[in-house]
């Protein structure tokens, strides 16, 4: 006998199809053929789609954000905080973040997600950067580029996303790291 699928492992199956295949493969079809279950079993979890998705939308955000945030808030000094969240930040998986974003500009409830995603990343980092001593608007700008450039360079980088990631991230920080100097300038 099958064991029951759980809702976390529909969500799961539900995330690995998103990164995988993007998200117009997020149908009852799919996720049954990917589980090898029926679609009872996903509607006893999940009335219809629509929460499976807003549940799929809210199980990203805590994985690739909250967590992210938590495990980084357990550091004391902020140089600790921005090494950790550095590397957090580049284990992610990136084809689920190009997947969602994807998902984003095609429907409203994804985009509102995304959006509420960047805001609490970025007034994240903003925080990051006032404690390291920047006035807020040279915090947010700082902050808003940096964010920026990790976005822009998933997009530009396939299969080699990660090293490139690895490999540039700190060229960034060193170059928005020298524009503090200019602090008069924000």
């Amino acid at each position: 006998m099958m064991a029951r699928k759980s809702d976390v492992d529909w969500i799961a199956i539900g995330l690995d199809l998103l990164a995988e295949l993007g998200h117009t493969r997020l149908t009852v079809a799919d996720l049954c053929a990917r589980s090898g279950r029926t679609k009872g079993s996903l509607y006893h979890h999940y009335a219809d789609m629509a929460l499976f998705r807003a549940a799929l939308l809210d199980a990203w955000r805590e994985r690739n954000t909250e967590r992210l945030i938590a495990e980084t808030e357990r550091e004391a000094r902020v140089e600790d905080k921005t090494r950790v969240l550095d590397r957090l930040a580049m284990a992610l998986d990136l084809r689920l973040e190009r997947a969602v974003r994807n998902w984003a500009a095609h429907d409203a409830q994804a985009r509102e997600v995304v959006q509420a995603v960047d805001r609490q990343r970025i007034d994240y980092l903003v925080e990051l950067c006032r404690q390291e001593g920047n006035p807020p608007a040279v915090s947010r700008d700082l902050s808003t580029l940096t964010y920026a450039a990790y976005l822009g360079l998933q997009q530009l980088f396939g299969a080699d996303e990660q090293a490139a990631l690895r490999r540039l991230v700190p060229k960034i920080e060193f170059v928005l790291a020298g524009s503090q100097r200019d602090k008069g300038s924000a």
